[in-house]
């Protein structure tokens, strides 16, 4: 008489962060603090062979001074000062997993902390697209990879400009590329790359652009791709990711793609493109420059403030800035997840306010960029013409020279278009939609003869049969 939910939980490939950054496991009725090496000592037995976590010959006499201490200064900014106080680098190096229980490297601890031997690291920096090498440089080869990681952030550091942005009486200096980003771009050229490839990971920074580009060897692994990266996780090495949120240079849960894509859209910037070439290789571009005021006005004003950090938020915010609308199905293309879970990341962002007002709206059966959201851009702005160079709010006040893209957006969802449709869509009166609707007779749109006065409406004019 009673019903029984049975939940099947599938083992993890990488261990799992408690709330207090432990990790336990199972020991007859409850669960006990587990040490990395011995999780992946397990995980091995287990038969989850994972290159990485392989124990080496090598002991911790090989491990570069230089890298136990940047990997203590990384932990004490990322808040385990336990582990940074470790008293010895043996030590150190087993709570961070790349030390086995019976003193040997792992494979991954090799990589990280001894003398790679090699440059894994290139970076070049010029002044346009194609242009000049105003600077070039490629790590000792007697650095570990954590060395090497450490001077190439140092000279982006010294790259990336930074740009004023107003808040309230005050100028806040903002990086003409988001800190974060650009670590994240690095860090996932290296931990996901293809490690037997002998190539370097190679770095790029465009001057005139402030723009990144990290390409990696191997491509996506694990059945992420292009279309669903902010959804798929894998790890092409568990061990290897994993000492990487070990060192608190990667976020436990493994959503680095999702913070390079909120960091970016909430100054204005283009979202981050992460494609994968033929080599195989991985790119990622990130593309900055001075932030777009009006977008920054707009994230600081979303309520409550938790959701300006929600990257739903952030997606569907940039997606409504630069079209007209959003149907179920494009809002989940854009979020790279499905509708179900689009209409839920719509229904948040419909919850969330600007000014008191809905950040978003429904209208039929698709949604608009709420009138508040939208009056803050404007104001921020100052006039169209600052927003339509970043490509933003072009459909809005949309005259007759303007209608065609808005017009061709709707009509390619719907079979027909109304002045109400095209009055909501770009804020202006109804007669005066009505007129611009009109200017399109003949060319794009043809009347509907099926339907008079207030269901009077516009439909795509089909093509002229010559015979």
């Amino acid at each position: 008489g009673h019903r029984i939910l049975v939940i099947y939980v599938a083992e993890s490939a990488e261990p799992v962060e408690g709330p207090d950054g432990r990790i336990r496991w199972r020991v007859d009725s409850s669960c006990v603090p587990v040490d990395r090496a011995e999780w992946w000592l397990h995980r091995q037995r287990r038969g989850g062979y994972d290159a990485m976590a392989a124990p080496t010959a090598r002991q911790p006499a090989s491990v570069s001074p230089g890298a136990v201490l940047a990997a203590r200064r990384h932990l004490r900014d990322g808040g385990d000062d336990d582990s940074a106080a470790a008293p010895s680098d043996g030590e150190l190096l087993r709570r961070l997993g790349a030390l086995t229980s019976d003193g040997h490297l792992t494979q991954a601890g090799v990589l990280v902390f001894a003398s790679a031997r090699r440059s894994l690291l290139s970076l070049a920096r010029l002044d346009v697209p194609g242009g000049n090498v105003v600077g070039r440089h490629e790590p000792s080869p007697d650095l570990s990879l954590l060395e090497q990681l450490v001077e190439v952030e140092a000279r982006l550091d010294a790259y990336n400009p930074t740009e004023p942005v107003v808040r309230g009486l005050a100028e806040d200096p903002v990086r003409a590329l988001p800190i974060r980003a650009v670590r994240e771009a690095v860090l996932n050229g290296l931990i996901h790359r293809d490690w037997i490839s002998g190539e370097p990971t190679s770095v790029t920074w465009i001057d005139a652009d402030s723009r990144l580009e990290v390409v990696s060897p191997g491509g996506f692994t694990g059945g992420v791709t292009a279309e669903n990266l902010l959804t798929q996780r894998h790890a092409r090495h568990p061990a290897l990711a994993d000492l990487f949120r070990a060192l608190r240079l990667v976020d436990k849960q493994g959503v680095g793609v999702d913070r390079m894509y909120r960091e970016m859209i909430v100054l204005g910037h283009r979202p981050p493109r992460i494609t994968e070439q033929p080599g195989p290789r991985v790119r990622t571009v990130l593309a900055g420059g001075a932030p777009v005021v009006p977008v920054v006005k707009l994230v600081q004003a979303i309520r409550p403030e938790i959701r300006q950090r929600d990257v739903r938020i952030a997606i569907l915010v940039y997606e409504l800035l630069h079209r007209p609308f959003l149907t179920f199905g494009q809002a989940a293309a854009a979020l790279q997840t499905d509708e179900i879970d689009a209409r839920s990341g719509l229904e948040a962002a419909e919850q969330t306010t600007v000014e008191g007002q809905p950040l978003v709206e429904p209208y039929k059966d698709v949604w608009l960029l709420g009138y508040r959201a939208l009056d803050r851009v404007e104001r921020a702005a100052g006039s169209r013409h600052a927003l339509h160079q970043r490509g933003i709010l072009r459909y809005l006040r949309a005259g007759a020279g303007e209608a065609t893209p808005v017009v061709s957006t709707w009509l390619d969802t719907h079979d027909r278009i109304t002045s109400g449709d095209y009055a909501r869509m770009t804020r202006i009166a109804q007669p005066n939609a009505t007129r611009v609707l009109g200017t399109l007779v003949g060319g794009l749109l043809e009347r509907s003869a099926a339907a008079r006065g207030r269901n009077a409406h516009f439909v795509r004019r089909r093509p002229v049969e010559r015979g």
